[in-house]
């Protein structure tokens, strides 16, 4: 099963559970990964949230002239139930607007997955103004504590995969270079760890599910969700990019 066929099937079985877990998820400073991408937004930009799935990032800048773009069907119904209207589907690699529509592009949790990513990244500076802004959240490696690096080892473990691995981590890897061959200049690289309270079974085996895991047999997820249950009462590490 390809990647797109794999993420299609996720997100109209999975709808919203994404942000289902970074919406519970909070910085050392009491912040959303949603506050994070969308912060250094100008307010009245006209901003496009590039695969906004379930709409999070939208609904924290109501009041914005923002849009939201996905290609799945169940994401975007989910993002009108909640009162996210102005939202369309179609692709990133293929975007229905006109050159320099925007004076921003946020995307969050989505541009490791998005194929072919050089395509995408053309697409996003062609639709952004000079001086425009891309705004873009990634899973990181760091920081973590040891107590987080030991629990994605016992993860990873029990999934029987080597890591949580993604299509386009290795080019993005290198930022500035692919940024620049894009015609993008890298203004900030951050990182930042949030914590996801596991207070509750329905809660850590959200997590789990909440993984990108193509290829993982039925039975290591439950070994998996049973793993995180063992960690109720405590939080999971989400480091961020």
């Amino acid at each position: 099963v390809s990647w797109r066929d794999y993420l299609a099937d996720f997100h109209r079985e999975r709808p919203g559970i994404t942000e289902d877990v970074l919406s519970e998820s909070r910085s050392r400073h009491g912040f959303t990964p949603y506050d994070w991408i969308t912060a250094p937004i100008p307010l009245g930009a006209r901003t496009l949230d590039l695969a906004c799935g379930s709409g999070p990032s939208l609904r924290v800048r109501a009041s914005d002239r923002w849009v939201g773009l996905d290609r799945s069907a169940s994401e975007l119904a989910r993002a009108r139930r909640a009162g996210s209207a102005n939202v369309l589907e179609g692709d990133a690699t293929s975007l229905p607007f006109p050159d320099e529509s925007f004076d921003a592009v946020v995307c969050s949790m989505a541009l490791m997955l998005i194929e072919p990513l050089g395509r995408a990244l053309d697409e996003a500076r062609r639709v952004l103004a000079p001086e425009g802004l891309f705004v873009v959240t990634l899973p990181g490696r760091r920081p973590l504590r040891a107590r987080d690096v030991a629990r994605y080892a016992m993860l990873v473990g029990r999934l029987g995969v080597r890591s949580l691995n993604y299509p386009n981590l290795r080019p993005l890897s290198n930022a500035p270079v692919l940024a620049g061959e894009h015609g993008f200049d890298v203004i900030e690289d951050l990182r930042t760890r949030f914590d996801y309270w596991l207070k509750t079974r329905d809660e850590s085996t959200r997590f789990v599910r909440s993984l990108y895991l193509p290829g993982v047999a039925p039975a290591r997820l439950e070994r998996a969700e049973a793993l995180a249950a063992s960690w109720v009462g405590s939080s999971i590490a989400i480091p961020l990019r």
